[in-house]
């Protein structure tokens, strides 16, 4: 009859084999790669990977500048506003050819001609019959975007109301200008965008 000790010898052998069988059925850890993980030795020899280069930032295009000329005046009575944009044959704008963005804000108008001028142009557009204070002597290139000061190929009466009126131009002025200052459009093709057709620029 076996002793004591050799029965418990015996347990403890059985209880060994279990336990190193269920081991050998466990799965490796999942990696998010399907690899096992490497191990804590070769994985403190293996090279930190750089990170990735910042990608550079799109440049700004550059705005070249030309040159714009409106075609010549063709017509001194007889002009009609249509849909709020001058006749062009009787105004179809003039620049000053010596401004430049950079030399804007130091064109100025000559006071003394445009009282004259606009009575001349209310004529010219049939208007000296209507109130002077219910126009506005309106550069068609604005001065802050290069226009003539004096040419009268560049000033027309324009109405203070109703449909396309003097205050919505003025608006669309400064838009332009804004673009000009912060060089997102060409002097000339602001120039061309006002003259021709404001309301669609």
């Amino acid at each position: 009859m076996p002793s004591r000790l050799a029965v418990m010898a015996a347990a403890r052998l059985i209880v060994l084999i279990v336990l190193v069988g269920l081991s050998g059925c466990q799965q490796p850890a999942a990696t998010t790669s399907g690899v096992p993980t490497e191990n804590a030795s070769s994985s403190a020899l293996a090279t930190p990977t750089p990170p990735p280069a910042p990608t550079p930032a799109t440049p700004a295009p550059t705005v070249t500048a030309s040159t714009w000329t409106p075609p010549p005046r063709t017509k001194t009575s007889g002009c009609q506003s249509k849909g709020g944009l001058p006749d062009p044959a009787c105004t179809p704008g003039a620049v000053d050819p010596s401004v430049s963005p950079s030399t804007m804000s130091a064109t100025i108008p000559p006071g003394d001609v445009t009282e004259k001028i606009k009575c001349d142009q209310m004529a010219a557009y049939g208007l000296q019959d209507q109130r002077l204070a219910d126009y506005e002597l309106d550069y068609d290139i604005a001065l802050e975007l290069g226009g003539s000061p004096a040419d009268v190929a560049n000033l027309w009466p324009q109405p203070w109301s109703g449909e396309a009126n003097a205050h919505m131009k003025d608006g669309v002025e400064t838009y332009l200008n804004r673009e000009l200052c912060r060089g997102a459009m060409p002097l000339a093709e602001a120039q061309r965008q006002i003259a021709s057709d404001w309301l669609s620029a």
